[in-house]
């Protein structure tokens, strides 16, 4: 059952992170309704009621789509700050008990984050916003997961090519990070809202597995039964490059700002060894890393 909240708005349903939220949140038992652009041909299930509204996200229709809603997950990119706030305010303004921003990923809490990947800061910022608007009524959660295991594994964003049999390690590859699959992200975000009293105005933490890139590559080498070409990179490097191409408005620099932070070991990527994870509390299963590596591989469900 969904407990205390029934309502649900979902802002990115049809996203990476937005259809296994949509998945979970359906499988709970909530009401889900996406909020889309109008000039968006994205497709839901059935039992996914839909509001339009325009691309600009106007303030107005904005508290349209939140009356009647409990709470709202909002998972566009942390571009448009401004944006952010808007949707944040006409969400408290509408009545809506719960805010889940876009967090997911690294540990924007910690000031070293933010250092290492100053592109997070963006994150860092909307969640303090949100902690501005407690006294509206309105409560937050953000969702602290570390990597997208399988989305990284299958992508290449975590330095593994599993095509080509390539692994980009860097430093000596042994800096341990949380990583989390899609599936169990979506389960995560259905959870908090099923737990609003322990999850309210705090960051929760939730993994799949842990591990590191020297782990992540044997488990890759057992599961294709071959030995893998490595390419050494420097985190220190990696950062720098990305930096510099973020600066000149190239986006291509995303991926070495935020692998040369999380591969650095110089944050606290493994959250689980400083204050410990929500997996308890939310139902959260974890795996063992070799299972999860075998089961991307053969392109298992994880």
């Amino acid at each position: 059952m969904a407990g205390t909240f029934k309502n649900v708005v979902v802002i990115g349903a049809s996203g990476n992170v937005g259809k296994p939220t949509v998945d979970a949140l359906l499988k709970a038992g909530f009401t889900v309704t996406a909020l889309t652009r109008k000039t968006s041909s994205a497709k839901f299930p059935s039992e996914v009621k839909t509001h339009q509204i325009d691309d600009n996200y106007p303030s107005e229709q904005l508290l349209d789509a939140f009356k009647g809603q409990d709470a709202v997950v909002n998972l566009l990119p942390p571009i448009d700050i401004n944006q952010h706030n808007t949707i944040a305010d006409k969400a408290a303004e509408a009545g809506v008990k719960r805010f889940i921003p876009t967090e997911f990923g690294s540990d924007t809490a910690e000031s070293k984050v933010v250092q290492l990947v100053p592109m997070f800061g963006g994150k860092a910022a909307i969640t303090g916003y949100l902690k501005k608007k407690e006294s509206s009524g309105m409560t937050w959660t953000a969702i602290v997961n570390g990597a997208f295991f399988d989305w990284g594994l299958q992508t290449g964003f975590l330095g593994f090519d599993l095509k080509s049999h390539t692994a980009q390690i860097y430093d000596a590859g042994d800096a341990k990070i949380n990583m989390t699959t899609l599936s169990v992200v979506g389960q995560s975000v259905a959870s908090v809202l099923q737990h609003p009293a322990e999850t309210a105005n705090r960051y929760v933490y939730v993994q799949s597995t842990v591990g590191t890139q020297n782990e992540i590559l044997a488990a890759l080498e057992k599961s294709t039964s071959e030995k893998w070409t490595i390419n050494k990179i420097s985190s220190a490097d990696a950062r720098k490059e990305g930096g510099e191409k973020l600066s000149k408005g190239d986006m291509s620099g995303i991926l070495p700002s935020i692998t040369g932070g999380i591969y650095s070991g110089e944050q606290k990527t493994n959250y689980d060894e400083t204050h410990g994870t929500d997996n308890d509390l939310l139902g959260l299963k974890q795996t063992p890393l070799e299972e999860l590596v075998d089961k991307v591989v053969k392109g298992q469900p994880v």
